[in-house]
């Protein structure tokens, strides 16, 4: 597939080198950027202006199956992207800053298809939208739905006085319609079984419906503590991401406080928070955390636009007790650095909206539903080939590390244990290793079971 992406930032490169190696991809970016291109992005880069004719003609916007415009002025996103359509791209993606907190993506939608632009992205309320999923179920690291809802995924660290820590999995059991799919003890990942005995720090990855979701994090993994604890968030940066997060959590009944060293910001969306409580100080002035009780938050959310402040906020409500930190990191060699010093769950706006456009092109050419902990392991949703013959799961051993979440058959999901069969016809969806991923699909797919 011919993709041509017009971005000169950090957006376009790292769109780039996740679509480079499946994708022919061309790079459009301004004389000013140009020297700032890293030097491993294996793409053809065309030195002009995304939105002249003239350039996008040259970058071969008429052979196009998609035209990406991700640079960071709006007006230039959407006047490339009616260019590219007119000039033939078969898709167009826009990408919108969203200066106007009132703006939503569905607004930016509709004004997408007057102009003709196939799909409209707002990177902040992405974030948004998956820092609530998050922070919404307790404890989480780690939230993706399948199936419409009807299979879920939760990431999450096992604690001091749970269940699931008291003996190992065969003797504390394991809900129904929950399957295990992955722990992580320090930098060992394994696949759980009845002899393994979980320990706190531990984290450990599910799916299953949502029945069997929820009795395992409120019976199995909450700990005593944590029991009646009030749903209290603190939001660190009073943006466009902070703002979207309190105003969902206050939708959803949490007691909410927004901090922001703006006073002008604070006075804009104080009387559009009216179920949050608006302050204006610097978030990394501890004294004034302290004041404000803080410590007592449930979660504390850092999503300033500055990186380092983030972090420190997070590094401050750490000291202070606070017991969940999620913290936006928007250069990617934070992420993983923001995390290893013990920050809980770290997002980015540039990698929610990434995500989102490189998902809507494998979705539709290959199998793969989800990347998770940064790429390092994916769902597949892999068919079994239909003159294969019923095999009990207990019989099935992969080579690698696969193995199955849920099994969709005839409209029906299965969350699978040892008794269950997989059959010819089924749509299995596997947990597996990005390493492990071309094995997995031969094995589930083309091997005999």
């Amino acid at each position: 597939m011919k993709i041509l992406i017009g971005g000169d930032d950090e957006t376009a490169f790292r769109l780039a080198r996740i679509l480079m190696e499946d994708h022919s991809v061309v790079l459009i970016c301004s004389e000013e950027t140009k020297d700032s291109i890293p030097d491993q992005l294996d793409v053809d880069k065309v030195i002009g202006n995304v939105t002249s004719w003239d350039i996008l003609m040259q970058a071969g916007a008429n052979k196009a199956a998609l035209f990406v415009a991700c640079t960071p002025s709006d007006e230039r996103n959407l006047v490339a992207c009616v260019s590219a359509k007119r000039a033939g791209a078969r898709r167009a993606t826009c990408f919108l800053l969203r200066r106007d907190v009132r703006s939503t993506e569905k607004d930016a939608e509709a004004l997408g298809r007057q102009l003709g632009i196939d799909t409209v992205i707002l990177p902040a309320e992405r974030l948004a939208r998956e820092i609530l999923r998050i922070v919404t179920v307790p404890g989480a690291l780690e939230v993706e739905a399948f199936e419409g809802g009807q299979v879920r995924l939760v990431r999450r660290a096992v604690e001091e006085d749970t269940l699931i820590a008291q003996g190992t999995l065969k003797e504390v059991g394991i809900p129904a319609g929950v399957v295990l799919v992955m722990a992580r003890r320090g930098e060992e990942a394994f696949i759980p079984n009845g002899s393994t005995h979980l320990q706190p720090g531990d984290q450990i990855t599910a799916m299953g419906n949502m029945g069997g979701i929820n009795r395992l994090i409120y019976k199995w993994l909450r700990p005593a503590s944590a029991r009646g604890r009030a749903r209290r968030a603190t939001v660190i940066g009073g943006g466009l991401v902070g703002f979207d997060v309190a105003k969902g959590l206050g939708d959803a009944g949490w007691e909410v406080k927004v901090v922001d060293a703006d006073r002008a910001r604070c006075e804009e969306i104080s009387p559009l928070l009216p179920k949050a409580l608006v302050l204006h100080f610097d978030g990394t002035n501890l004294d004034r955390l302290q004041e404000e009780d803080v410590g007592e938050s449930s979660v504390l959310i850092a999503v300033t636009s500055n990186d380092e402040k983030n972090l420190m906020v997070s590094l401050l409500a750490k000291h202070l007790g606070v017991p969940r930190i999620v913290t936006r990191a928007d250069k990617s060699s934070n992420e993983r650095l923001f995390e290893k010093v013990g920050i809980d769950v770290v997002r980015s706006a540039r990698g929610a909206a990434i995500s989102s456009v490189a998902r809507g092109i494998v979705a539709s050419q290959t199998d793969l539903m989800a990347e998770l902990e940064h790429g390092d392991v994916v769902v597949l949703r892999l068919e079994v080939p239909a003159h294969r013959p019923p095999t009990s799961l207990s019989k099935m051993r992969a080579p690698v590390f696969a193995i199955i979440g849920a099994i969709l058959r005839e409209g029906k999901v299965i969350i699978p244990h040892g008794d269950d069969e997989v059959a010819g016809g089924d749509r299995l969806l596997v947990f597996t290793k990005r390493e492990d991923e071309d094995t997995a699909r031969h094995y589930f797919q083309r091997f005999e079971l």
